[in-house]
């Protein structure tokens, strides 16, 4: 197997996972239940927990790539017509704001405690000269 790349041999896994439950989900009597398991049994039932767990990790490693993709979605001073998506960041009020879940318009940081999070606070507001200069 070790010829094969990783999706060939998770499909190969996979398949022989789904033969293991549909096995598995037919009767059996009491039994057949309490006799000990077959070597090949026990085989077949790791690799169908691998299966399980490689999909599993398949489908985070994906969700993953895209989360640090996208970095911090900065999106400007925050505007009271807009609505944000969970994970966006805004200034405000002197402040930096993270959104906690997806905001309706006019949920304003500060106000709508269950929506926004204080990420950073300037310990002075900042004030714009019309020379281009901060104080």
């Amino acid at each position: 197997m070790t010829d094969m790349n990783a999706d060939e041999q998770f499909t190969i896994i996979s398949a022989r996972a789904e033969e293991i439950r549909t096995g598995l989900d037919t009767s059996f009597t009491e039994e057949q239940l309490q006799r000990p398991l077959s070597r090949r049994m026990v085989h077949a039932l790791i690799a169908a927990t691998t299966a399980a767990t490689g999909a599993k990790l398949k489908a985070l490693a994906a969700r993953i790539e895209e989360l640090e993709a996208g970095g911090v979605r900065y999106a400007g001073t925050w505007q009271r017509a807009v609505g944000y998506r969970k994970g966006t960041v805004v200034t405000s009020g002197g402040g930096m704001w993270t959104a906690l879940r997806d905001t309706a318009e006019g949920e304003q940081p500060g106000k709508a405690l269950d929506a926004w999070q204080l990420s950073a606070k300037s310990p002075r507001p900042v004030v714009r000269m019309k020379t281009g200069r901060q104080e």
